[in-house]
């Protein structure tokens, strides 16, 4: 990437730009063929509504270093950003070695697990960052059984009297993206309650990314108005009879309401 700005940078100027904050998940559907044409095809039609596009194992283990070099060109040609969602979980060594890759490749920006823990996570950061490349850190998922593990009471130390203090794993996570400044955190769009909780706690340097909307029960507008920045929608728009149409009237009705 020859680009000299950050990715928090990046994604933000395309989103003021094209006046969008959806990042278009593009996830085919099992048994999809010819992938490469498909998710080319994506980007080709829906870019001028998007601002970036998420590309998970559905895309990255079938394609060749080829094929996503061409997706990535392709998406950098139409002014979008590329971020890999592969939930990074590692040691830092193998962690670092996937970003690597991902970079050499084109990608501007990886999703990571928190759960590598705050030492590890801030390491990844700034190794990414030397690369002008963006991580986004997972704090809340979607899907209905994310209570089961982000919902977890923990024991975490506090900065302010050194003991440890039980709370939420999600905010443990949160804490620890502050500390290693990542680019961005994904919350579900669907989980309101902890988009709000964020947000009541005043201004913060991490916009938030989120999921779960249309599909999965999330409201777009509540989501912005309760504090989330990017709009991260796939299927809802992909396997929509219409998908120009579709994404269109999403992002139409996101003008000008601030998260």
């Amino acid at each position: 990437m020859n680009n000299s700005t950050s990715f928090k940078e990046r994604i933000n100027s395309i989103s003021k730009d094209k006046r969008t904050g959806i990042v278009l998940a593009i996830d085919p559907l099992y048994g999809t063929k010819d992938i490469l044409e498909y998710v080319i095809e994506k980007i080709e039609s829906l870019s001028y509504y998007c601002c970036a596009i998420k590309l998970n194992f559905h895309v990255i283990l079938p394609l060749s270093i080829t094929d996503l070099k061409k997706i990535t060109k392709t998406a950098h040609d139409n002014n979008v950003q590329v971020i890999a969602d592969l939930k990074l979980n590692d040691i830092f060594e193998t962690n670092r070695s996937a970003i690597q890759n991902l970079a050499s490749m084109g990608f501007d920006c990886a999703i990571v697990n928190p759960f590598v823990g705050k030492t590890s996570l801030i390491s990844i950061t700034q190794f990414a960052r030397s690369l002008n490349f963006g991580i986004i850190a997972l704090v809340y998922m979607s899907h209905p059984d994310a209570v089961d593990g982000y919902g977890a009471m923990v024991r975490s130390p506090s900065d302010e009297n050194k003991k440890n203090i039980l709370l939420p794993l999600y905010r443990s996570f949160y804490n620890n993206c502050l500390a290693a400044d990542v680019d961005g955190v994904v919350i579900g769009g669907n989980r309101l309650d902890i988009i709000k909780e964020f947000a009541e706690l005043g201004p913060s340097p991490l916009p938030i990314y989120s999921p779960g909307l249309i599909t999965q029960g999330g409201n777009v507008e509540q989501a912005l108005k309760s504090g989330t920045k990017y709009l991260i929608i796939g299927r809802a728009i992909i396997e929509s009879d219409t998908p120009i149409i579709t994404i269109k009237t999403i992002r139409d009705s996101t003008l000008n309401k601030k998260p």
